[in-house]
């Protein structure tokens, strides 16, 4: 049975970060290390560790929901793509989502997009970008001059 929706949600935020810790006492979220880029010494890079932690709210019934990373020209496989069916049967309710990701493959510097879609609708994209670590300049060793005698 095709899942119906009357309402896609409005996404209230759509954040990464190192980890997305959900506390199991009290269900709060907890975002450590949130970031934009990834710097990796060489390429192909694997990065150990992504958490995506997403907010939802004013939708209304059942929706198939993507999450997925793919490279900005979507030229190569997604680095990862998750689905799953959205039961938003609270309209004012703030739905939240953690996502955790491990040894995740980037087969070259650039931008990637982490989009999120409802019902095949893009509602929410964020920028990652993965760039060539910087090596510090080298400084010139100043020569150390000798107190006069």
């Amino acid at each position: 049975m095709t899942p119906v929706i009357s309402q896609l949600p409005h996404v209230l935020t759509l954040t990464i970060a190192d980890v997305v810790h959900r506390d199991p006492g009290t269900g709060k979220f907890s975002l450590l290390g949130i970031y934009n880029a990834i710097a990796a010494p060489a390429f192909p890079c694997v990065h150990p560790a992504m958490g995506v932690y997403l907010a939802l709210t004013d939708g209304r019934g059942k929706a198939p929901i993507v999450l997925r990373l793919v490279d900005a020209e979507e030229e190569r496989p997604p680095v990862f793509n998750i689905a799953a069916v959205l039961d938003s049967r609270d309209p004012t309710q703030v739905m939240e989502l953690g996502y955790s990701f491990q040894r995740l493959e980037f087969p070259k510097p650039g931008e990637y997009l982490l989009q999120f879609l409802a019902a095949g609708e893009p509602l929410m994209e964020r920028r990652l970008f993965v760039v060539p670590v910087q090596q510090p300049a080298q400084r010139p060793v100043r020569a150390v001059r000798q107190p006069y005698n």
